[in-house]
């Protein structure tokens, strides 16, 4: 039942050609049990089923542990889910992907999100900025929730660095905007 789920929310993240299984051994009883339990995958056609450290990218990795986390947070009753730069090897189309995910899953669940993709970011409820600056020697973490502006602008900074241009701002906004659209129609399907 794992294989069929995780290969459905695979497929669902722009991972078409993916291939899963779960490989049961029994070994000599230990500390650990007496199972050997290893994921094997393949993630392009034509490649044969190995163990999934040995092949995936960091942008496969971060697509899987999504798809992993999105079918165990309903049966774990976990309240609260944290995806520390999910991003990792992923850009364009699979980002905002990945985003409309964690999007759907927030639906039920609180999601944390460390992010720097645009994508993403722009399909937040609540934008916070994290920042860290030295004072006396010392690094103090520094946490501001945005405003909707702030959003936008931070967002610019995401697609064009620190020199914000008025393209930068109107490919914000604009993300933002259809961002919006997005979730309503993910809150639309799933409540």
């Amino acid at each position: 039942q794992l294989q069929d789920v995780l290969i459905k929310e695979l497929h669902s993240l722009n991972m078409k050609n993916v291939s899963f299984q779960v490989d049961f051994k029994e070994i000599s009883f230990n500390q650990n049990g007496c199972d050997d339990v290893e994921f094997m995958a393949s993630f392009n056609l034509g490649e044969d089923i190995k163990p999934i450290y040995k092949v995936a990218s960091g942008g496969e990795m971060s697509r899987f542990m999504l798809a992993f986390k999105t079918i165990l947070a309903d049966i774990d009753e976990i309240d609260t889910l944290v995806f520390d730069e999910i991003d990792t090897g992923i850009s364009g189309t699979i980002g905002k992907r990945v985003g409309e995910k964690m999007y759907e899953v927030s639906i039920k669940h609180q999601v944390l999100c460390i992010t720097h993709l645009p994508q993403i970011a722009a399909l937040s409820d609540n934008h916070y900025f994290v920042s860290k600056k030295v004072e006396n020697g010392k690094t103090f973490t520094q946490i501001r929730m945005l405003n909707e502006q702030d959003k936008v602008c931070e967002i610019a900074k995401m697609i064009g660095g620190d020199n914000l241009s008025d393209v930068a701002i109107d490919n914000s906004r604009e993300m933002v905007k259809l961002a919006n659209i997005k979730k309503n129609e993910i809150k639309n399907e799933f409540i």
